[in-house]
């Protein structure tokens, strides 16, 4: 079945060879990032790729495959060669793709989960025209203007998109989804009055601060360091915890043992302080989670992104 199959590449254990592990890296190494240069994949990305390289005594290379919604890199990296030379680094499209595309490039299954790095959150936004300060006040003001919530993200079945449609569900409103091509021109359109509530970034709390947009609740389960002063959603009585990750993926057909061995390097380059550091000054968890902790989260991930994208009948 295909939404388990991602988690079926956790479980799959290959023979593993001495040969295949004292080889490796025989070449340079290649991570691919499934979205554009530039980005905070991209550089996080490159931030552990200078420490793998200087562990492993080769070049880390960075390849940005993006399009499709991560879909195209990760089927690059799905129909890789299994020897360990071609990673992924990829976030919430290794869960929602599985759900939300009919025909995906790649079989799931054949990705494994080796680190989770990184764990973020967003914060509900709302113009300053919404007179909501609360997230129950904005439930109450939806209720008595059907269809007048928009809703920016960017883009259908991202982390805004389903941050925002899970708390519809949860506060039993309708919202009007606006889908942008990135969160930069929709954050525009919130502040110009175009749309008015969005999931961002905690680091768009400087909008708020500004007085320019206002912060309603956070979709951590707990208070953000950068804006200690929002209260979670579910603070405010609404379950809506939504979270996005980082984390590498590797071909599920590379040798258990080489897999566990570069798992376990991307564990102590998660736990370096220039790591955790650049984390932290992007408002996001530091985590070095191996392969068993990462695919359990993913199969919560999937269970309830599942529920979400079928209840608010979310399609491409």
């Amino acid at each position: 079945m295909r939404r388990r199959s991602l988690l079926a590449g956790a479980l799959a254990a290959p023979a593993f060879t001495a040969r295949a592990q004292g080889g490796f890296p025989a070449r340079p190494v290649e991570i691919v990032v499934p979205y554009a240069a530039g980005g905070p994949t991209d550089r996080y990305a490159r931030a552990f790729a200078m420490q793998l390289g200087a562990r492993w005594g080769q070049s880390v290379v960075i390849n940005s495959k993006p399009g499709g919604a991560a879909a195209i890199g990760a089927a690059a990296v799905a129909n890789a060669a299994p020897d360990g030379h071609t990673l992924l680094l990829a976030s919430m499209g290794m869960v929602t793709n599985q759900i939300l595309f009919r025909n995906l490039a790649y079989d799931p299954a054949a990705l494994t989960p080796l680190c989770r790095i990184a764990l973020g959150g967003g914060i509900l936004f709302v113009h300053p025209s919404v007179t909501a300060t609360t997230p129950k006040e904005l439930q109450a003001w939806a209720r008595a203007r059907p269809g007048a919530l928009r809703f920016g993200s960017s883009g259908i079945g991202s982390t805004p998109h389903l941050s925002a449609e899970l708390f519809a569900w949860r506060a039993g409103i309708d919202i009007l989804h606006i889908p942008y091509r990135g969160t930069a021109p929709a954050m525009t359109d919130l502040i110009a009055g175009h749309i008015n509530a969005m999931f961002d970034s905690p680091s768009s709390i400087r909008y708020a601060r500004d007085g320019q947009i206002r912060a309603l609740g956070a979709s951590t389960p707990e208070r953000l360091p950068i804006a200690p002063d929002v209260p979670t959603l579910e603070e405010s009585g609404f379950d809506a915890t939504a979270r996005t990750f980082y984390g590498f993926f590797a071909p599920s057909a590379v040798p258990e043992a080489l897999r566990a061995r570069i798992a376990e390097d991307m564990r102590q380059v998660a736990l370096s302080e220039p790591i955790k550091a650049m984390f932290q000054e992007d408002a996001l968890e530091s985590h070095a989670d191996g392969p068993a902790d990462f695919a359990r989260f993913l199969a919560q991930q999937l269970e309830l992104w599942s529920a979400v994208i079928r209840e608010r009948k979310i399609t491409l």
